[in-house]
């Protein structure tokens, strides 16, 4: 097994000698269109290597080859293999194997299909073919990942021939609630682009730096202009396509809780949807819409949002318009929204859920210049139930995405990691299903809370675990989930299969929070996710005893002045009160790593709050604060 994420496709090992990879290399980069990305890939990649870029010419593709330099004692430095592997150029074999060039022949497993790429890999070196640029990138972090499983050992030689199932293979940044630094969210591009995702999706919310309606902006945490053009920046060098979210419908919470701007409720209950037969709704929406489009002229695509209109159509002033039709309503509003945006040179995406019911007369007034994204998280029939949907949207003419989910609701407001086994499900089915549908665009979604008025659910340096699987079955849809935790562990932290089965016996897919955080001591990479699960552990052992608090209340009402029972129960709250300070430190150090300081505390204190709560009045009232044994 090769701990690959994602998984290639075809991979075939050599009987020929391995390629010492720590040795001194030279890279030969032949580009059929000059692309500056690879350079300077190809230089962070071999840092202090020299690079030889020269542009090919039309039809010749891509390619990289990795040369050993052998020195031979009295001599001039020589070439383990031909540079005629890069077009355009000659000069001598010296009488050692030579890289072919990439002609039809070889690069014809990869017609048609974009972002592929052939990696071989012998004791001489490494060549890498493929038709555009971002396949050369992508050949070129598979080479990567092998060097970090071999570090400077022997790589074996092999052949890998490799292209993705899915066109866009989307992660998300929700930064409703709690969110990473600035500069991490940066980080994590380039991260997601080393396992072959070419997409983000992000709902700014009120971290978008408005302009024209400022008041919107998050006074402390609202990105900068200069921030948000890092982020794009840093997505452009990565082959990332950055799809924004601006909520158009529901969850405007941050928008309608303004004085100024409550009126545009629906209704006065309904804090985050908006009434759309309102006439300055329209104008309000399409300005974010237009502030929106604007800061990303290089997307493609705009998401309305548009999921859980709850209040729709109850207003006294749409029920007369739209004949108390909550899908006429939702369609009318929706399709001056998809005219705006589309007439402006985007795709508009919207949630599906809100026509997930519609009447066929209705629906069929849908404009097709849109797209759906399906978004079914739980359950047993992802399959049916997408496939019913796809066929109706399609038979429209509009197109269909996918978004399962790396972290949702799961009934679970405390989610201090995900819910794995939903998780996980919820991906595999979604796998199954986008082959048999051939759905060219998932998301992974990875939300942070309920709506914006709630609480965080977790952290997102939580949640690499299924966003990896998610990364996998995107690009490989039939990729090895029976192998994933291996690779995982060894890709991800370093912790080679045996070293984890010899150290744990048998774990599976579903396993990784249970078993990550007994495996500290062998993490070799990425040590900080590792130690902050492990923190998140402690915090659920000693808050899952304190809710049990309440049952040795009980027995002392039943019998007080029992002094076996004032004992018992005040060893339970001695116990569950160090666990849970214990970890309060050590969550806050942890998180300050990834998270602005108040927006750290802020998730301390969403934790500990009802804990803190029971201190100030049932702990007091029962004399257990500050109590000696």
């Amino acid at each position: 097994m090769l701990s690959l994420i994602p998984e290639p496709k075809q991979v075939r090992l050599t009987e020929k000698d391995p390629w010492r990879a720590g040795g001194e290399v030279r890279l030969r980069l032949a580009m059929e269109v000059e692309d500056p990305r690879l350079v300077l890939h190809c230089r962070r990649a071999f840092p202090g290597r020299e690079v030889t870029a020269v542009v090919s010419g039309a039809g010749e593709g891509y390619s990289l080859l990795i040369e050993e330099i052998v020195r031979i004692e009295g001599t001039e430095e020589t070439e383990s293999t031909s540079a005629q592997a890069v077009p355009g150029e000659a000069g001598p074999t010296n009488g050692r194997a030579s890289a072919a060039d990439p002609d039809e022949t070889e690069l014809s497993p990869l017609k048609g299909r974009a972002e592929s790429y052939l990696l071989d890999v012998s004791a001489n070196g490494a060549v890498i073919r493929a038709l555009d640029a971002p396949g050369l990138y992508y050949g070129l972090q598979t080479l990567l990942q092998l060097q970090s499983l071999h570090g400077d050992g022997s790589i074996p030689s092999m052949s890998i021939t490799d292209w993705p199932d899915t066109e866009l293979r989307v992660m998300n940044f929700d930064l409703r609630q709690t969110f990473s630094k600035p500069e991490r969210l940066i980080e994590y591009l380039a991260e997601f682009s080393s396992y072959k995702t070419n997409a983000v999706l992000i709902e700014y919310e009120d971290k978008f730096p408005f302009q024209t309606h400022g008041e919107f902006a998050h006074p402390q945490h609202a990105l900068s202009r200069e921030e948000l053009e890092a982020l794009q920046a840093a997505a452009q060098e990565h082959y990332i396509e950055i799809i924004p979210l601006q909520q158009s419908f529901g969850h405007l919470e941050y928008v309608l809780r303004h004085d100024a701007w409550k009126h545009l409720r629906e209704t006065e209950e309904s804090t985050g949807e908006i009434c759309p037969s309102h006439p300055q709704t329209y104008e309000l929406i399409t300005s974010l819409l237009a502030e929106m489009m604007d800061a990303h002229p290089e997307s493609r695509y705009i998401h309305l949002g548009c999921d859980e209109v709850y209040s729709l159509c109850e207003c006294e002033a749409c029920r007369k318009e739209f004949g108390g039709v909550r899908e006429r309503a939702f369609i009318s509003f929706l399709n001056r929204l998809i005219e705006f945006t589309a007439s402006r040179g985007r795709q508009p995406i919207f949630w599906h859920d809100m026509l997930d019911k519609c009447p066929p007369e209705e629906l069929a007034k849908l404009d097709p210049r849109s797209a759906a994204m399906i978004w079914i998280y739980n359950g047993r029939n992802i399959q049916a139930e997408v496939t019913s949907l796809t066929h109706k949207f399609r038979a429209l003419g509009i197109e269909v995405m996918g978004a399962p989910a790396v972290r949702s609701f799961d009934w679970a407001e405390h989610q201090n990691y995900p819910v794995i086994d939903n998780r996980t499900d919820n991906l595999l089915q979604w796998a199954e299903t986008a082959e048999k549908l051939d759905i060219r665009c998932m998301v992974a979604t990875n939300w942070t809370g309920p709506f914006s008025l709630g609480v965080p659910y977790g952290v997102f340096e939580t949640t690499w675990y299924p966003m990896l699987l998610h990364a996998d079955l995107a690009w490989n849809r039939r990729a090895d989930a029976g192998t994933f935790i291996d690779r995982f562990l060894e890709l991800f932290h370093g912790i080679t299969p045996e070293t984890g089965h010899a150290r744990l016996g048998n774990y599976q897919l579903e396993d990784y929070y249970d078993i990550i955080w007994k495996l500290r001591e062998e993490v070799q990479r990425n040590h900080g996710y590792a130690e902050l699960i492990a923190i998140m552990h402690d915090f659920e052992v000693a808050t899952d005893r304190s809710r049990a608090i309440h049952k040795y209340a009980y027995r002392w009402e039943l019998y007080p002045g029992d002094s076996a029972e004032w004992r018992s129960l005040l060893n339970n709250y001695t116990r569950n009160h160090n666990g849970r300070e214990a970890v309060r430190p050590r969550m806050l150090e942890a998180l300050l790593q990834y998270q602005p300081r108040d927006m750290a505390e802020h998730f301390v204190r969403s934790r500990f709050y009802l804990h803190d709560y029971l201190e100030r009045t049932l702990y007091q009232e029962l004399g257990l604060v500050h109590s000696e044994g």
